[in-house]
């Protein structure tokens, strides 16, 4: 699950954000383009990867866009394949459960 197993490491040596053709156009973003992540948490950045998995979604009128990070990435190897989503997660948990909210929050992306 993180970069030192050397087959994912080969598969996937950078962080990555998957995204939909229609904010890839939005943004003027290409596949293989270097994007900025961001939010008043922190700011990383990840090599876009453009596919057909993300859809974009009507909530309440108003068209909506999910990306997809790895989530065990970030600061053990390669020295230049990207910092952790851990920059951009936030540190507070369900009030009923006590469980993080850490896999689901806001980010801007921008082409880098």
């Amino acid at each position: 699950m993180t970069r030192w197993t050397p087959w994912l490491l080969e598969t996937e040596p950078q962080m990555f954000c998957e995204m939909s053709f229609d904010l890839a156009k939005e943004r003027g973003i290409q596949n293989g383009d270097k994007v900025i992540l961001k939010n008043k948490r922190g700011t990383l950045w990840a090599i876009a990867m453009v596919t057909n998995r993300m859809k974009p979604m009507t909530i309440l009128g108003k068209v909506t866009h999910q990306v997809a990070i790895p989530w065990h990435y970030g600061w053990v190897w390669p020295a230049e394949g990207g910092d952790s989503a851990n920059l951009l997660t936030p540190s507070v948990g369900d009030a009923n459960t006590g469980i993080p909210e850490s896999k689901a929050f806001m980010v801007n992306v921008a082409k880098a």
